[in-house]
């Protein structure tokens, strides 16, 4: 049953002989109807409080699932970002992999046409070297030959053409020539 402090003002008790003092009674009733309505309030208010309390609470609850929501998909977006990334590093160290390969077959093609092209240098050194010492070996013979000639034909030192004259200098001068 619920007591009411309107119920404890109302209570009347029947009169009895050697009874207890009506006035201390009713005294003690009022004050017991304040106290107990003090107490309806306070029960009141913390009711109130405890309502509000869970209605917080309910908000965190929902406030937490909201947030591991957020959380997990965040967790979920940086671990596809990490994949991607991963992927497209792959991709990138592939490409760069393919691109090296190629850059260092087309350089051992290039040395090997260079080397081609200083062997075929070479030959062609060697064989201008060679076609210069045929011509040098021929002109050595024709030079030996002409020292040849004129030494045959060397006037000796004591012997005079006609109609020279010794105390006379020479016909001509090399400079007259």
């Amino acid at each position: 049953m619920k007591i009411t402090p309107l119920d404890i003002r109302r209570q009347r008790f029947k009169k009895a002989l050697r009874g207890y003092d009506a006035g201390e009674v009713d005294a003690f009733l009022e004050m017991l109807a304040d106290a107990w309505e003090d107490a309806m309030e306070i029960g009141e208010a913390s009711s109130r409080e405890l309502e509000l309390l869970r209605t917080r609470a309910g908000d965190f609850d929902r406030m937490e699932g909201a947030v591991r929501e957020v959380l997990v998909a965040q967790q979920k977006s940086a671990a596809t970002a990490r994949e991607d990334a991963r992927r497209e590093a792959e991709l990138i160290i592939r490409d760069a992999r393919i691109k090296g390969e190629s850059m260092l077959n087309q350089a051992h093609r290039r040395v090997q046409v260079l080397t081609e092209t200083i062997r075929e240098l070479q030959d062609r050194r060697l064989a201008l070297l060679a076609r210069m010492r045929e011509f040098m070996d021929s002109q050595k013979s024709v030079i030996l030959m002409e020292e040849n000639r004129i030494k045959a034909e060397l006037i000796p030192d004591g012997a005079r053409f006609p109609g020279e004259n010794p105390e006379e200098g020479p016909i001509l001068e090399l400079s007259d020539l």
